[in-house]
């Protein structure tokens, strides 16, 4: 008993004192982030360089910088209306999806007619969203988008490749404003 009494003792004051500080785990996460954005980089320039390659040979169109990060030109720009779709106003569009190739990667006949309430449904790509602000009942309009607003790393697993830039020809078929 005697023996445990002390056992005790020893116990209680081994445990009594402050924890040691351990040396920190090494991580380097950041080289394969600097990579990745190296990367990302990499394809934006290109991206860029073959965009514009393709406004260059497009002379039947004069493209816009939308200041979102995509390029424009109207088709057919309605100079009556005044009014563009705002937030969770329903519009009513078509669109045609080419490559910078001009290939016809799906007709507006495939797609049909799309409805959408503008900010509230996240199933359309970021160009769109910003795209379809500015497009008024029956107009026309050929958007370029990067692949970062497009389908991106992952293209759209059917037709559309990883990290492509498309060409959206757009019409507005209808506008709904929002019921308050």
């Amino acid at each position: 008993m005697k023996h445990f009494s002390i056992l005790i003792i020893i116990l209680f004051f081994a445990s009594c004192k402050e924890p040691q500080a351990r040396k920190p785990v090494t991580v380097k996460s950041g080289s394969y982030m600097q990579s990745s954005i190296d990367r990302t980089k990499k394809i934006m320039q290109l991206e860029n360089k073959a965009i514009a390659l393709y406004i260059k040979n497009d002379s039947t169109n004069s493209y816009l910088n939308s200041g979102k990060g995509f390029k424009y030109a109207y088709i057919n720009k309605n100079t009556v209306s005044t009014y563009t779709p705002n937030f969770g106003d329903q519009i009513v569009y078509t669109y045609s999806v080419r490559d910078l190739k001009n290939n016809l990667i799906y007709s507006t006949n495939e797609i049909g007619d799309k409805t959408y309430f503008i900010d509230q449904k996240t199933e359309v790509i970021e160009g769109f969203r910003q795209g379809l602000k500015m497009i008024k009942v029956d107009e026309e309009i050929k958007f370029i988008f990067p692949s970062q607003l497009a389908y991106g790393y992952s293209g759209d697993r059917k037709k559309i490749d990883i990290n492509t830039p498309i060409i959206c020809t757009v019409s507005l078929k209808e506008l709904k404003p929002k019921q308050n």
